[in-house]
């Protein structure tokens, strides 16, 4: 098969993305080239699989995330772009108290998954400790490579939530599942449920996250949450009298 036969089944970008993995060859040579011959059964394979949805990332074991990369596989949530929001958020609340004088703080990320929230943070912050919780096993493994990946170290715990930490926690942070189960479809049948859906509309664990804070008597609090859930989690913060909160846009300019 040659190479410009390829990039017939798909987006220019993702042809060459599969012709650089699969074969190691690089975009310069790809579009010299446009006769050579490359194994089709091989990038027939791939193209078979992204076709029935199963993620390019868990195919290469590698996820780009705030201009870094991280191991990725099945079984652990693939991190979105939107989630880079997340970080902006994070740096300008560190940054603003750091600049007050603030100093050595505990950070806990609720849902580690991957890493890359924690591990992009903590290069960013290194005097700030950090620690992370997940239940599923495989995501604390991931992470762990990821940390190795990064030359990082940060204290991982199996637990739900905050349960198995006793330390005195000042700001947490999580990406937690908030899909609601009725939207469950073919684009995301291979990535990990828990990882994604929850119960009462998707604010079930937002919710419980935010009830763990208050409990701690954190500094802050500063979680993603689905597009459609902001009057949601707004009527639950006037339950519990709260005032001091903000909602934010993400790069689609939803809340």
């Amino acid at each position: 098969m040659k190479i410009k036969e390829c990039f017939n089944y798909g987006k220019r970008w993702d042809i060459e993305y599969i012709l650089e993995k699969l074969f190691n060859l690089d975009k310069i040579f790809i579009h010299l080239n446009p006769n050579y011959q490359i194994d089709k059964d091989r990038f027939m394979k791939i193209i078979n699989l992204l076709k029935d949805n199963y993620p390019i990332e868990y195919i290469f074991n590698e996820v780009y995330f705030y201009g870094e990369k991280f191991y990725i596989e099945e079984g652990v949530l693939i991190p979105r772009d939107d989630t880079e929001i997340l970080i902006e958020i994070a740096n300008e609340k560190l940054k603003d108290y750091v600049k007050q004088g603030g100093k050595n703080l505990k950070i806990a990320e609720i849902g580690v998954g991957s890493g890359v929230i924690s591990i992009t943070l903590k290069k960013q912050f290194p005097n700030f400790n950090f620690i992370a919780t997940d239940i599923n096993p495989l995501a604390l493994e991931v992470t762990k490579k990821n940390l190795q990946l990064h030359n990082l170290n940060i204290n991982l715990y199996l637990s739900n939530l905050l349960d198995k930490i006793e330390d005195k926690i000042d700001v947490i942070i999580s990406n937690p599942p908030y899909v609601e189960k009725e939207w469950e479809n073919e684009k995301l049948k291979y990535e990990p449920k828990e990882a994604i859906f929850a119960d009462d509309k998707g604010t079930y664990l937002l919710k419980k996250i935010v009830e763990e804070g208050l409990k701690r008597e954190v500094k802050l609090i500063i979680c993603e949450m689905g597009y459609n859930q902001k009057n949601l989690m707004e009527q639950f913060f006037k339950s519990l009298n709260l005032q001091n909160y903000s909602f934010y846009k993400d790069l689609n300019g939803n809340d």
